[in-house]
């Protein structure tokens, strides 16, 4: 009797443990798959995460490559404003034969109109205005002359019809026309730049961020231990 009832206690206690057991095999591979569940999200929050940082890595160096740009342009513009001013200044009797020989140039469209008006900056007015002679030799005739309320480097600017059609002649805008080709060029050094700077930047960021993610996952497969 007692003999049996042992028998049936010790059953009892192995089909406990099988039944312990089971529970326990459920509930780990419950949590096996809860815990890859969220490695994979967490993997792909982390991609989202690395694609919208070299989104904003671009386009922070594009946005820094074109604010360089922009003032090397500006830069260059305003230095050679000042040169040629400097130039001017040094050789005035040089830089006169310049604005004659160019109106002597575009003389043959201007005879097709009635009237033709210079437009000069102050000191070249001055100076046609006491060497108007120079100017009816080319044209031999009258020509109007006026000095510009805006001041400009040299050149000089040409209205026809009354104020119809006008011409700028004016450094500054030879300057501006002239500039396109260096801020190809200038665009062209930029961009490799650009390009070579956001690619060593980006491998080294994403190279951190790999060392992040493995450690982070690291740190949870010893939790879940």
């Amino acid at each position: 009797m007692v003999t049996k009832a042992q028998k049936e206690i010790k059953d009892l206690n192995q089909q406990t443990l099988f039944q312990k057991a089971e529970i326990k095999k459920r509930y780990m591979d419950k949590t096996l798959e809860r815990t890859s569940r969220i490695r994979k999200r967490f993997a792909k929050k982390y991609i989202n995460y690395l694609n919208q940082s070299l989104s904003s890595t671009l386009l922070k160096g594009k946005e820094l490559a074109l604010s360089i740009k922009n003032r090397l342009i500006r830069d260059l513009i305003t230095m050679i404003n000042s040169l040629i001013s400097e130039r001017i200044n040094k050789n005035y009797a040089g830089y006169i034969n310049y604005l004659i020989e160019s109106i002597k140039k575009i003389k043959p469209n201007l005879e097709k109109h009635q009237d033709a008006e210079f437009i000069f900056n102050s000191k070249d007015y001055g100076y046609f205005l006491s060497n108007y002679s120079k100017l009816e030799n080319i044209f031999k005739k009258s020509v109007e002359i006026h000095e510009d309320p805006d001041d400009f480097i040299g050149g000089f600017k040409v209205i026809l019809g009354g104020g119809l059609i006008s011409y700028d002649f004016t450094i500054s805008n030879l300057i501006e026309k002239n500039i396109v080709s260096i801020q190809i060029e200038i665009s062209k050094i930029i961009s490799n730049i650009e390009i070579k700077s956001i690619e060593d930047k980006f491998d080294d960021f994403i190279q951190i961020q790999k060392n992040k993610i493995t450690e982070v996952l690291r740190n949870y497969d010893q939790i879940q231990i």
